[in-house]
This record gives structure tokens, C-alpha cells and sequence, in this order.
């Protein structure tokens, strides 16, 4: 059974989610863009590159998986949603999505903790299975095999993270973009992808968008030099 665990942590990206439903103005530029949490720190670094070629700003606001699609469905203003296709096709079906779905990017999921780190027997910290995670930790042990001396429940990866930096768990389980977002988290090991397949993500133009070519910034996370970003923070550009 994961064992409640009581922390201080950052803010929940939740609640930035209040910035987003103030009605945008007609003639700015600025773009808001709604992503599942491990994505924010990838897309902030393509969003500031997309700014210096632009003038666009975009403003990035983390939100856990389960959370974007709810939101999208009660009209708060997002331009641009970023997630996985599986949500993506869940809003195009309620007709909250109103464009085809771009390029698509895998997102392995890895066993990991502080550098120089490689027990995995000892604490180890996984997200629950909430609508903000999108990895059932416990299930996902339960597949591996592995059965550590103690198991912390997180929120969601955010938190795994958190849990691996503070010292409070020896290893987790995190997407790549998680490893990639700290530079004081390496991958223990790869999960299998039969275990646990990467999940797929890609980006779509919102029908609540007001703001000035939402479409822009969509195709431009298309582009070789998006693609590059991309993929040093951890995303694998789908065949």
C-alpha cells in the first residue's frame, strides 16, 4: 500500500489556471498556452525562442492531465492546448479543439534520482493515481517488480521530483522531461516502453482563441529548430 506522505512543495500549477480566464484582448499578442505539467519547462524554452522571432509572448500554465480537458469544456480561455492525443481526441469529439492535431512527441517514462544515485530498493516515490498524474505509480511497480522498503505517494511527477531533490526518496519514476528539467536528476534506468509505452503528445488551436495566429505558435513547435529544443529537454519526435 503507498504510504501517505505529508510535504511542503511548490504551488499547485492549478491555481495559475485563474490568469487564463481573464477574456484576452483583441489586439495583443500575447498567446496563452495550457500543457500538461512536464511539459511547461520544454515548451517555456520554445516559447521564449518563438518571442525573439516574433514579438509574441506565450504564456505557458502547467495543468495537470486530467484537469485540461474539464477546462476546455467550461470555456476557460486557453489560445493553444499542448497534451496528450488522447485528450486531444477526447476535446476534438466534444468540439473544444479547432484544429487537426500537429506533430506528435513521445515522452519516455524513467526510473530515476540524484546524480551518482542507483539503489532503487530503498524509498521510492511515485505518483497516485489522480487527475493530475498522468503515471499509476503503484501499478506500474507492480508490473516492474520492484518492491522497495518503502513507497512515497506524489500528486504527480512534479512531486516525485521534489521528493528525489529534497533527499526524501532515493528514486522515482518521472518522464524524461522531468529528468531533463533538474539538473540535479539523472535516469537510473530506461522503463520499458512494453511496459509502460511513452505517452504521445502534440498541440492544438483552441476554439476558445481570440488572440492574433495562435496558429503560428503551433506550427512553428513543428520547426527543425522547435524539434531541437524539443528534444534536448526529453521529447522524441513521433514517427
Amino acid at each position: 500500500m503507498v504510504a501517505s506522505v505529508t510535504i511542503r512543495r511548490r504551488t499547485l500549477p492549478l491555481l495559475a489556471l485563474a490568469a487564463v480566464s481573464v477574456p484576452a484582448l483583441a489586439d495583443t499578442l500575447d498567446l496563452a498556452v495550457t500543457c500538461d505539467t512536464t511539459l511547461a519547462p520544454a515548451l517555456r524554452r520554445v516559447a521564449a525562442v518563438y518571442k525573439a522571432r516574433t514579438g509574441a509572448q506565450v504564456f505557458v500554465f502547467p495543468t495537470g492531465p486530467g484537469l485540461i480537458l474539464p477546462q476546455l469544456v467550461r470555456d476557460i480561455q486557453n489560445d493553444i492546448v499542448v497534451t496528450q492525443t488522447t485528450i486531444l481526441e477526447q476535446a476534438a469529439q466534444a468540439g473544444v479543439i479547432a484544429s487537426a492535431i500537429s506533430a506528435q512527441w513521445r515522452n519516455p517514462v524513467v526510473i530515476a534520482g540524484l546524480r551518482g544515485a542507483g539503489a532503487i530498493d530503498h524509498a521510492f516515490a511515485a505518483s497516485d493515481p489522480t487527475p493530475a498524474s498522468d503515471i499509476d505509480g503503484p501499478a506500474l511497480l507492480a508490473r516492474l517488480d520492484i518492491t522497495p522498503t518503502r513507497t512515497l505517494g506524489a500528486v504527480d511527477t512534479d512531486e516525485v521530483a521534489f521528493l528525489l531533490t529534497t533527499g526524501a526518496a532515493q528514486a522515482g519514476l518521472l518522464h524524461m522531461t522531468d529528468v531533463r528539467a533538474d539538473e540535479h536528476l539523472a535516469v537510473i534506468r530506461p522503463v520499458p516502453a512494453e511496459v509502460q509505452p511513452p505517452l504521445l503528445y502534440a498541440a492544438s488551436v483552441t476554439r476558445l482563441a481570440r488572440r492574433p495566429n495562435p496558429e503560428g505558435f503551433v506550427a512553428f513547435l513543428a520547426t527543425g529548430e522547435a524539434t531541437a529544443i524539443l528534444s534536448a529537454a526529453g521529447l522524441e519526435m513521433a514517427t
